[in-house]
């Protein structure tokens, strides 16, 4: 099954939203059974990890095109995404750091958009969730703010 999730680069200062598309198991369409918002975010969870792993193992060097240096000048750093880290991810880990950053409300999940968590309230892991294929998911990071009011 197929989903797509809006993703906006880390760093970036440009408007540079894009969809990317994420395969999840096919039990997760409608009528394949009942899955909870916790099987959502561990799935997501897993092909991230997969994906990171996946890059980290790549031998291929990238090369920058002009607008991605721009890009990256403009957020103050001309990298080459390259992970000097030995550590591998730990894919419990990673899941368990997903359900607890879901809980403590630290970003707003939509899909097909309808808030599941975030801005106004948050729904309990166990809560069921319908997808259908191409669903648009979006994943939005609360940053939290502090200071001092006068």
């Amino acid at each position: 099954m197929n989903i797509l999730i809006s993703i906006k680069k880390a760093g970036a200062r440009r408007n540079s939203i894009e969809n990317q598309s994420f395969f999840l198991p096919d039990d997760f369409l409608e009528g394949h059974g009942t899955k909870t918002i916790q099987d959502f975010l561990d799935a997501v969870t897993e092909e991230c990890v997969a994906q990171y792993k996946k890059r980290k193992d790549s031998t291929i060097l990238k090369l920058l095109t002009k607008k991605e240096i721009e890009d990256k000048a403009c957020e103050g750093k001309v990298a080459f995404d390259i992970n000097y880290g030995e550590k591998s991810p730990s894919l419990e880990q990673a899941k368990l750091n997903t359900r607890q950053c879901y809980l403590d409300g630290l970003f707003a999940l939509f899909i097909d958009e309808k808030e599941i968590c975030g801005l106004q309230s948050s729904a309990p892991l166990e809560t069921p969730v319908c997808l259908c294929e191409n669903s648009s998911v979006i994943f939005i990071k609360l940053t939290m703010l502090a200071g001092r009011m006068y």
